[in-house]
């Protein structure tokens, strides 16, 4: 019996080792639908929170604090046979800022028409080569994307391996019936968002990862704040470069949507030069929101860390 208890302990203690890697809640609700066999929405919820943070991932050990926090939320808005369901994903990644408080938002983003089967006791494992489920490829997409961008913040070109696994996914859903997997759609997919990472026309988007958050928020809480800014103002000026290359690609679209409003915290207590530059780069960048932009000349207030 000791013999067998300490078995069960190494065993423990190697899935600590391994895996692990997320604090991503995953939620699903069908509040819309009429009806009976709400359980079954609560069971898609269970399993797939235990395929998002028991799964192994990567081959590496996470500490507690490093695991990548985001949330997952799937909104059932029909169910045409008892086992497809038509709704809305909703996905966030959020990342640490290192000696501080704050909490910076990495990716913020939704698709609309997401269709999958689930069936109760259905297989959970995941192949990145093999295609077998619109649900399971399309959060491991995800979730390599999170890898991906993560790595990306604290080492330039750091997240390669994993947008190699997005792209891997990418190629094996390429025979699915589902949206959001290829070329000829809209340019706002899991495709088009793996090509902009991996188009070395757009190389310049893993600097601005790299610049905005390791050089630059990192930095915000040490006696560098003049310099962290600064690299700050650098990654704008090679994000707007990509945005040269090609306007409205999907990589500089998710990267304003989530740092909007950082954006203009951090340069309120800029000089003004440097805030007209900035207010410049942003209102071509993402002219929707000029309006938002000037607001950065108005006060000298700066990010709260």
């Amino acid at each position: 019996m000791k013999r067998f208890v300490f078995v069960i302990l190494i065993l423990g203690a190697v899935l600590n080792v391994f895996g692990q890697e997320f604090k991503v809640s995953v939620s699903v609700s069908a509040s819309q639908i009429q009806g009976s066999d709400k359980e079954i929405y609560n069971t898609i919820q269970t399993a797939l929170n235990s395929f998002v943070n028991d799964k192994q991932w990567t081959n590496y050990h996470y500490e507690d604090h490093e695991k990548i926090d985001g949330s997952i939320t799937i909104n059932v808005k029909s169910r045409p046979t008892q086992e497809d369901f038509t709704g809305e994903i909703y996905i966030q990644l959020r990342r640490p800022v290192y000696g501080s408080t704050y909490t910076t938002t990495m990716l913020n983003t939704q698709e609309k028409d997401f269709k999958f089967k689930f069936i109760e006791g259905q297989n959970m494992e995941f192949d990145e080569n093999n295609y077998t489920s619109n649900l399971l490829s399309t959060i491991a997409f995800y979730l390599n994307y999170f890898l991906a961008l993560d790595a990306d913040s604290f080492e330039l070109n750091g997240g390669d391996n994993y947008f190699q696994i997005c792209q891997n996914i990418v190629t094996a859903a390429q025979r699915s019936p589902n949206e959001g997997w290829k070329r000829a759609e809209k340019n706002v997919n899991k495709y088009w968002m793996i090509e902009n990472y991996t188009n070395s026309t757009y190389s310049a988007i893993h600097d601005v990862w790299y610049k905005y958050h390791r050089l630059g928020l990192d930095l915000m809480s040490s006696d560098n704040q003049t310099e962290a800014r600064n690299n700050i103002y650098l990654a704008l000026k090679d994000l707007k470069d990509v945005n040269d290359e090609r306007s409205g690609l999907i990589c500089v679209t998710q990267f304003v949507e989530a740092k909007a409003d950082e954006i203009v915290n951090i340069f309120k207590g800029a000089p003004a030069n440097e805030q007209t530059d900035v207010i410049a780069i942003m209102k071509q960048i993402n002219p929707a929101q000029s309006t938002k932009y000037e607001a950065i000349s108005n006060q000298n207030s700066g990010i709260t860390q």
